[in-house]
């Protein structure tokens, strides 16, 4: 497991916050990113679609669908790699190139809709003009004139037509204009959307499932005691983590302090960089040199109480017996 930042200066030893204003140290904390298997299996695998868009032309380019739940890791995920990735948006003579093409799916979109979303991200002036043939004959056109070679869907499960019963009808017309992009524009596309959901869009379009095969799904971290390894890597993890923090060293992977942070986040690496990025503010903030459980447990009240994954919780960092025995009769007393 490795820890990186999204700037281009790598915090390499821990013991340099001293030296560092806290507006670096903040800096340093909102642009943590850790590597970790599942998350660089993934990396690679938009890697080898990304060389199907470039180097190497091919009628039928390979896709993904990436799934996972919230706080997963999905967004981060695709900002990673955008980051690192070798080619920027830039302006020529010629016109915008664009080779990685972004394009954030709005909640319950019609399909005029969805088409524009793709002219706005290919910087179209006028996204919502025209018909919607002519605005779909756009997208091919700008996709090929701005030399994209990756598309990226996000949030593709909002392609659901929830208004249409409870099943959520899948907009097919709207899966058929994906299917039809990769088709006519040759450019891989990775649809990257909430597990539990997006299925469904798949598996409503034979055609586009079987051009991007079997989903890959970003799975949370685990502690399960019939096998030791899960949680070892948990540790590490939390290991990790505190290395990284322009602190001195918290203790996160001590095993009692790494199963509240378990207990906390469900081994969801979104939601335990939630509670560490509030904590290790509030403590650059109160010149605090390291993590403690009253930082803890005002960060886990601020950022995951009061969300889905906080519900029927207590909060693990409050003063009390709260232990891995005692975590699964331990609940929020109701209102």
């Amino acid at each position: 497991m490795a820890v990186d930042s999204t700037r281009d200066s790598v915090f390499q030893d821990p013991r340099d916050w001293r030296s560092m204003t806290k507006t670096e140290r903040i800096d340093l904390v909102e642009h943590l990113v850790l590597y970790h298997a599942r998350f660089n299996t993934l990396l690679e695998r938009i890697d080898y679609c990304a060389r199907f868009g470039g180097a190497i032309e091919s009628k039928n380019p390979p896709c993904l669908a990436i799934l996972g739940h919230t706080g997963a890791g999905k967004t981060t995920l695709l900002d990673v790699w955008l980051e690192k990735a070798p080619l920027r948006t830039t302006v020529t003579s010629e016109g915008t190139i664009i080779p990685y093409l972004y394009v954030p799916v709005l909640s319950s979109p019609k399909k005029k809709g969805a088409v524009a979303a793709f002219l706005r991200a290919l910087h179209d002036p006028n996204p919502s003009r025209g018909t919607e043939w002519n605005m779909i004959m756009r997208v091919h056109n700008l996709i090929k004139r701005c030399k994209v070679q990756v598309i990226f869907v996000d949030e593709f499960q909002h392609l659901r037509d929830k208004d249409a019963g409870r099943s959520g009808r899948v907009v097919h017309a709207i899966a058929d204009f994906l299917k039809d992009i990769i088709n006519q524009t040759h450019v891989p596309m990775i649809l990257v959307g909430k597990l539990g959901e997006a299925e469904e869009i798949l598996d409503s379009n034979s055609q586009l499932a079987r051009r991007v095969g079997t989903p890959l799904v970003l799975e949370p971290f685990e502690w399960n005691r019939g096998e030791l390894a899960t949680i070892k890597e948990f540790r590490t993890l939390m290991r990790d983590i505190d290395r990284a923090l322009p602190l001195d060293p918290s203790h996160l992977d001590n095993e009692e302090i790494a199963f509240r942070f378990f207990y906390a986040s469900e081994g969801y690496l979104g939601w335990i960089m939630e509670i560490i990025r509030e904590a290790a503010i509030r403590a650059i903030d109160k010149d605090c040199h390291c993590l403690n459980l009253p930082l803890l447990e005002a960060a886990y009240n601020a950022r995951i109480a009061g969300t889905e994954i906080g519900r029927g919780k207590v909060n693990p960092f409050s003063p009390g017996k709260f232990s891995e025995k005692t975590a699964d009769r331990m609940k929020r007393p109701p209102k």
